[in-house]
C-alpha cells in the first residue's frame, strides 16, 4: 500500500490541479468566482440558452481586418468590435464598413497599454478621444457608446466609477483562449470547445499578427460550436441591453 502524500506534495498537487483549470477551464473560476465578486463588469451574460457572444479586440489592424469582416458575413455572425484609438490609421473606415455590416463597436481606449495605471483625467482624455476618432472614422453612420474594455483588462474601482459617469460598462469576457501568447491553433480551439458555455463572451484579437490566427480559428470553431447546438448573437441581445 502506497503512503499517503506528504503535505509539500500534496499542496504541489492541488497547486498543479489549480493551475491546471486556470490555464484549461478558466471560464468556470470566472463564472464561479470573479463574475460574483464583480458585479459592475460584465464577464458573461446570464443567459441559459446556448448562446454566445463573440468580441474582437485591438483593431483595425489594415487588411487584416478587412479580411475578418468578410469571413463574418460568410459565416453570419455578428461581433462587437473593441477598437484602439491610436489603431485607426491602419484602417480609417473601418469602424463604418463595421456598422454598415451589423456589428457593434466598443471603446478600447487609444493606446493598447495597461490601462489601470491612468489617474482619471488620463483615462477620461483616452476615453473621450477614442470615442471622438472613431466617430468620425464611422461617418455617416452613428454610434451609441455603451462598452468599454480596458487595456490588458486590468480594472479598479475608481475606474467603474469614471465610466458610470459616461454611462459605460466594463466588459470583460469568459472565453479567453490566450491567443495573444500565440499557442498552437489546436490549443486555442480546443480551449474555446471547452470552455464554451450558455452566455459565453468570447475575446479574440485583429493585430497585424493575430489576425490571421483568428480568422483560422473562428472558420473552424463557428461550424463546431452550432453543431453542438451553440449560436452567436450580438452582446447586447446577450445581455439584454436596450437599443
Amino acid at each position: 500500500m502506497s503512503p499517503l502524500p506528504t503535505l509539500p506534495g500534496f499542496a504541489l498537487a492541488l497547486l498543479l490541479l489549480l493551475a491546471g483549470v486556470i490555464a484549461l477551464l478558466p471560464s468556470l473560476v470566472i463564472r464561479g468566482l470573479l463574475a460574483p465578486l464583480n458585479p459592475q463588469v460584465v464577464f458573461c451574460g446570464g443567459d441559459r440558452q446556448r448562446r454566445l457572444a463573440l468580441t474582437i479586440d485591438d483593431g483595425p489592424s489594415g487588411p487584416g481586418s478587412d479580411a475578418l469582416l468578410e469571413l463574418l458575413r460568410e459565416l453570419q455572425v455578428p461581433a462587437t468590435f473593441f477598437l484602439i484609438g491610436s489603431h485607426l490609421p491602419n484602417d480609417p473606415h473601418f469602424p463604418r464598413r463595421a456598422l454598415e455590416q451589423g456589428h457593434a463597436i466598443g471603446n478600447h481606449l487609444w493606446i493598447d497599454a495597461r490601462s489601470a495605471g491612468l489617474d482619471r483625467t488620463e483615462f477620461l482624455g483616452e476615453l473621450e478621444s477614442t470615442e471622438q476618432a472613431i466617430e468620425q472614422a464611422a461617418a455617416p453612420q452613428t454610434l451609441h457608446w455603451r462598452w468599454c474594455r480596458p487595456g490588458r483588462a486590468w480594472f479598479h474601482t475608481a475606474m467603474l466609477g469614471w465610466l458610470a459617469e459616461r454611462r459605460y460598462r466594463l466588459v470583460l469576457g469568459s472565453i479567453f483562449p490566450w491567443d495573444t501568447y500565440l499557442p498552437p491553433l489546436w490549443f486555442v480551439r480546443m480551449f474555446v470547445r471547452l470552455n464554451a458555455h450558455p452566455g459565453g463572451i468570447l475575446v479574440l484579437h485583429d493585430t497585424p499578427a493575430l489576425s490571421p490566427r483568428t480568422q483560422a480559428t473562428l472558420r473552424r470553431i463557428i461550424p463546431e460550436l452550432r453543431q453542438r447546438g451553440y449560436s452567436f448573437v450580438p452582446l447586447a441581445e446577450l445581455l439584454g441591453a436596450p437599443g
